[in-house]
């Protein structure tokens, strides 16, 4: 069988990819590791090194590309900042030898797109940073969103494999979502359920600090929090105390042109998701504990 190196080098000859544009181009594979890179005359050669390595960091990107690209099998696009310049980097999916790769091109636009004077505003970092904040944060509620969540879940569980002192660590998640929420917009109409969830959403943004995990709108009505700290007990604090807030608010609403006051319950699974071998496993294992628990609180309801 043809050697991976001289597969690369045939592929991008025959892509007719114009390779004098781009400072790197390499395969990832799905671990973040690049097994192949292209030489500045062209050739290709077999290495054993981090997709990360090359912006001078010991982990993966939250916005990895690669990643990306391998998991959904499309193309990416973004732009990196690291040691002081600027990055555009394409990411596509390709096989080669029957295996399946990520594709990377990575091209320096330092000198394209800023003046070398230390003392102006770097106006391209911060519309790179600004354009990675708006793409990773729900509109509406302003926490991250699902594929923030979902790559955050993937870094994490990488992490867990290839990392030796994570490999015996609890990873936990917490799905939520607000109870009956149908019935209240039907019955108070959907401004009224639009505040609760601006209400539960900055509930949960007061009570999960970054230190502590991420928390996003996963959709509609639910949440989730990806925790950092690896201690069940303190996890199960913090969940307790933000649904004790949100279950004790008064809301108002209208109905039969009467003001009524009224309280909005949730509910939330935690479950630690170390084991999962995808971002959805992940997501589903965690769901199988929200309706345990809420399954548990109708049967109490009915005694």
């Amino acid at each position: 069988m043809m050697e991976l190196d001289k597969a690369l080098a045939d592929f991008l000859a025959s892509e007719g990819i114009f390779q004098q544009m781009f400072d790197h181009i390499r395969l990832v594979e799905q671990d973040g590791h690049y097994v192949c890179k292209r030489n500045q005359d062209g050739s290709c050669s077999i290495t054993d090194e981090t997709c990360f390595s090359v912006w001078g960091r010991k982990h993966r990107c939250t916005n990895c590309v690669s990643q990306q690209t391998y998991n959904e099998n499309r193309q990416h696009v973004k732009f990196e900042y690291a040691n002081d310049r600027y990055y555009f980097v394409i990411a596509r999916p390709v096989h080669l030898r029957g295996q399946k790769y990520a594709l990377e091109f990575v091209m320096d636009v330092t000198n394209q797109f800023t003046k070398n004077n230390p003392e102006e505003e770097n106006f391209v970092m911060n519309l790179i940073h600004e354009l990675e904040r708006v793409s990773s944060r729900d509109p509406f509620t302003n926490l991250f969103n699902k594929k923030h969540l979902q790559t955050e879940l993937a870094t994490a569980l990488q992490e867990q494999k290839s990392v030796p002192a994570l490999s015996d660590q609890p990873l936990y998640l917490s799905l939520w979502d607000i109870d009956n929420f149908k019935k209240i917009n039907d019955t108070y109409g959907h401004d009224v359920g639009d505040n609760i969830l601006l209400y539960v959403a900055g509930a949960l943004q007061r009570g999960i600090k970054p230190q502590n995990g991420i928390t996003a709108r996963f959709g509609g009505d639910e949440f989730a929090i990806l925790f950092r700290s690896r201690d069940y007990a303190h996890c199960q604090q913090l969940l307790s105390t933000i649904k004790a807030e949100i279950d004790s608010y008064t809301h108002h609403g209208m109905t039969c042109n009467e003001t009524v006051c009224f309280r909005v319950s949730v509910s939330y699974g935690l479950a630690d998701v170390r084991q999962a071998d995808s971002p959805e496993n992940a997501i589903h294992i965690a769901d199988q504990q929200l309706y345990t628990h809420k399954r548990k609180i109708h049967e109490n309801d009915g005694r």
